[in-house]
């Protein structure tokens, strides 16, 4: 066994299509499938379910996997070690939740400065999603909400705050300057899924603020939120707001500087907190580490 037969397998699974994972491998589909079947023949185990096409892994190819991500990092930790001063190179895999890809131009663009040979893959996904990518070594770092119960024990450094918004376009509805909480029973709503982790924030912000005008005995929403349109996505989303279909709560910092045609009116209260998240590793690879040095620190 070798780290190119581990680096196939990595590829085979992360492309799910064996032409794939050879043309990014640099070798030919013949080469990277007899290398893989030398693998399950020195392990003894079925590793790849092959039909007409790539299938998936096995059980025992999942486990498999594990731990070849794991050495391959530290494959690659080790090269950055003994060539320090050497171009940094390969592949970043970042994941992302979908309310943050509006941040990510100036970082992107910073780090592809420094480091123009680094090859940088973008995986958009939600926040469970995101800790099973780092946990299992599938995404090398991860741009998410810190606070995420799902994110609890990974290494992070905190960016911004994503700040709640009326969203909405002035031509179909008017916001007012300053909306509360309670404005939300004013409009057809068009919201995030509720599988999506900014939905569930809204929904949790909307419990605590019912529970606390009960206390006082004052009145929360006119009526329940029940939205009139649903995406999971933010693009989709956005589209419906400007068409006038209904109006968004969303993160502020999700409308792109070249948006027109959409209002945004900042709702009051606290932010959710956003930053980089990875998987602890004593010591820090060099990819990890030149990265974190590239980033750009919160204003």
């Amino acid at each position: 066994m070798d780290h190119r037969q581990l680096a196939f397998l990595a590829a085979l699974a992360r492309e799910r299509h064996f032409g794939r994972a050879a043309a990014a491998c640099h070798v030919t589909q013949p080469t990277l499938s007899a290398r893989l079947r030398g693998l399950e023949e020195e392990l003894g185990v079925r590793l790849i379910r092959r039909g007409r096409r790539y299938e998936g892994l096995t059980p025992e190819g999942e486990r498999v996997l594990g731990h070849a991500r794991r050495i391959l990092g530290e494959f690659e930790a080790l090269r950055g070690e003994l060539a320090p001063d050497a171009p940094l190179t390969g592949r970043l895999t970042l994941g992302v939740i979908p309310t943050a890809l509006g941040t990510l131009a100036e970082p992107l663009a910073g780090l592809r400065a420094s480091h123009p040979r680094l090859r940088v893959r973008l995986r958009e996904l939600a926040t469970p999603r995101l800790a099973q990518g780092l946990e299992n070594g599938e995404l090398d770092l991860v741009l998410g909400y810190l606070d995420a119960p799902a994110m609890a024990g990974f290494a992070h450094r905190p960016l911004h705050e994503e700040r709640p918004a009326l969203l909405a376009s002035p031509r179909h509805f008017r916001l007012p300057g300053a909306p509360d909480w309670t404005s939300l029973g004013d409009y057809p709503l068009c919201l995030l899924t509720p599988e999506m982790h900014n939905r569930q924030l809204l929904a949790a912000r909307l419990e605590g603020l019912e529970r606390t005008a009960s206390g006082r005995q004052e009145s929360g929403l006119s009526r329940p939120l029940e939205p009139c349109l649903e995406a999971n996505s933010i693009a989709a989303l956005l589209a419906m707001v400007g068409a006038g279909l209904g109006v968004g709560v969303l993160p502020v910092e999700c409308l792109p500087a070249t948006a027109s045609g959409i209002l945004a009116r900042r709702l009051p209260g606290p932010g959710d907190r956003v930053g980089l998240l990875w998987r602890p590793q004593r010591p820090r690879s060099r990819l990890l580490e030149e990265v974190l040095a590239a980033w750009p620190a919160s204003p």
